[in-house]
C-alpha cells in the first residue's frame, strides 16, 4: 500500500487506513501471501477505497468473507457516494445494499420489480413447481 500510494508518507497513517478494514497488528506488515483469503479481500477493499473511485463493479465480493466482513462491506457500500454494480448470490449483502434488483437469466437481464426477498420467494416457488413436475414425470427445459 505504501508503494501504491506514495502520498501517504507515514507508516502509521497507512496502518490506520487498513485498520479500518480489520487488518491490525502483525497482519499490517506481513506479506500478502501470509494473509488468509478473507484478509486479502479486506486489504483489496482498503486499496480500492483509497483510490476514491466514482464507480464500483463488484463481482461476487463476498467470496471468502465471514458474516462480520459482509456486514462491514455492506456498511462501506452504503457510505459510498458513487455508482455501484454488484453481481452476487449473497442474499445477506444484496438485502443490505440493493436499491434495484436485476435478474440475469436465460441469456437476458430483466429488472425485478420487488425486493431481494420477493425474488428469493419466487425462486422457492419455482423450485417447488419443478419438483412437483418431476414427480409427475414432466421435464421442463430451461
Amino acid at each position: 500500500m505504501m508503494k501504491e500510494f506514495p502520498d501517504v508518507k507515514e507508516v502509521e497513517a497507512m496502518r490506520k487506513i487498513v485498520g479500518r478494514y480489520g487488518i491490525t497488528g502483525r497482519e499490517q506488515v506481513c506479506p500478502m501471501k501470509q494473509l488468509s483469503d478473507g484478509q486479502r479481500c479486506r486489504v483489496s477493499f482498503a486499496w480500492l477505497a483509497w483510490q476514491q473511485p466514482h464507480l464500483l463493479l463488484l463481482d461476487e465480493p463476498t467470496n471468502h468473507l465471514d458474516m462480520e466482513s459482509i456486514d462491514a462491506l455492506a456498511e462501506a457500500i452504503n457510505c459510498f457516494s458513487g455508482g455501484l454494480i454488484l453481481v452476487s448470490h449473497d442474499f445477506r449483502l444484496v438485502s443490505q445494499v440493493a436499491e434495484q434488483v436485476w435478474v440475469c437469466d436465460n441469456q437476458g437481464i430483466t429488472k425485478w420489480e420487488g425486493d431481494i426477498f420477493s425474488f428469493k420467494q419466487h425462486l422457492r416457488n419455482q423450485i417447488d413447481r419443478d419438483v412437483k413436475n418431476r414427480e409427475k414425470g414432466v421435464v421442463k427445459e430451461r
